[in-house]
């Protein structure tokens, strides 16, 4: 049986969509709605949204190192890297994390950031998570 040409482009479209949803460098979007990416294998970039606020960045990272990583919600994660421009996405304001301490993390910008969480504050997996407001721009009625 032949398929028409449009269906197998349609069918192979479909599959290189999900295939680029499902690979393991698919960005992960926190419940506030601010995206996270890999850096490397100890680092994480939360990009924060326009008119953001300094807990999105402790959302992300929590959401990520719990439903990405693992992390037990007593599990420290780190910031490595201040807010700046992201090196994952061109967003004027990314900070990086991890679940290692900045001086045993390479890869990081570790740069002082202008707003946000400064290099070296830890906070737990699950107190991270648990800062996440909705966007806020979005409707919650």
């Amino acid at each position: 049986m032949r398929l028409p040409a449009s269906k197998f482009v349609s069918a192979l479209s479909l599959m290189a969509l999900v295939g680029c949803q499902t690979g393991g460098s698919a960005a992960f979007t926190a419940r506030n709605g601010v995206r996270v990416n890999p850096v490397n294998a100890d680092v994480f970039e939360v990009i924060a949204r326009p008119n953001g606020r300094k807990s999105d960045f402790w959302c992300g990272a929590g959401s990520y190192a719990s439903r990405q990583l693992g992390a037990p919600d007593s599990a420290l994660v780190y910031t490595v890297g201040g807010a700046g421009r992201g090196v994952t996405m061109n967003s004027p304001d990314a900070a990086q994390f991890s679940l290692k301490p900045p001086e045993q993390v390479s890869g990081a910008t570790g740069r002082a950031g202008n707003w946000g969480p400064g290099v070296g504050q830890a906070n737990s997996v699950g107190r991270a998570r648990n800062s996440c407001a909705p966007p806020k721009n979005s409707d919650t009625s």
